[in-house]
């Protein structure tokens, strides 16, 4: 049996080539294709994290109105404070002074009498002078013992007298 070749050979090259072309443009194809899939990927994750950032952005505006009604509360709560402040050492004071004007009118014996009760200033307003009369200096002296023995009131008190 005699085998004959109809092909030429140059044409059996020419389609070794082809097909040789026609693989290397399907595998750029295919790379392309890959390549361009990992790019629109990569837009995609782009886009999503702006959307995460937008989303964190509102919501730390939220957490800064927050922050600032927290701020605002505490400015309130010192302001109260300072206040309740006050008002203790105000009633703390009125609790002196209410004890000192019960001592003075609770040891007061006959023949001595007020005239004037005063605080001293801010600096002392543990001190107190009081002005009075009396008929005899014996009862004076009996007055200022009978105070400066009383618990509670000072015992550096001093007595000054006029006339």
């Amino acid at each position: 049996m005699i085998k004959i070749n109809l092909v030429p050979l140059k044409e059996k090259k020419k389609q070794q080539e082809y097909i040789f072309i026609l693989l290397g443009a399907v595998i750029a194809i295919v790379l392309a294709t890959g390549i361009f899939w990992i790019y629109i990927q990569k837009i995609q994750t782009k886009h999503d994290l702006n959307v995460q950032i937008k989303k964190v952005e509102d919501e730390s505006k939220g957490y800064e109105e927050k922050i600032a009604e927290i701020t605002a509360f505490q400015d309130t709560e010192k302001r109260l404070d300072a206040a309740n402040k006050n008002i203790n050492d105000v009633q703390l004071v009125q609790k002196k002074v209410v004890f000192i004007l019960d001592q003075l009118a609770k040891n007061l014996p006959d023949g001595v009498w007020l005239t004037s009760i005063t605080q001293s200033g801010k600096k002392d307003a543990d001190s107190f002078v009081a002005d009075g009369c009396a008929f005899t200096l014996n009862d004076v002296k009996e007055y200022f013992d009978s105070l400066t023995k009383t618990q509670g009131l000072s015992k550096d008190a001093t007595l000054e007298i006029k006339s």
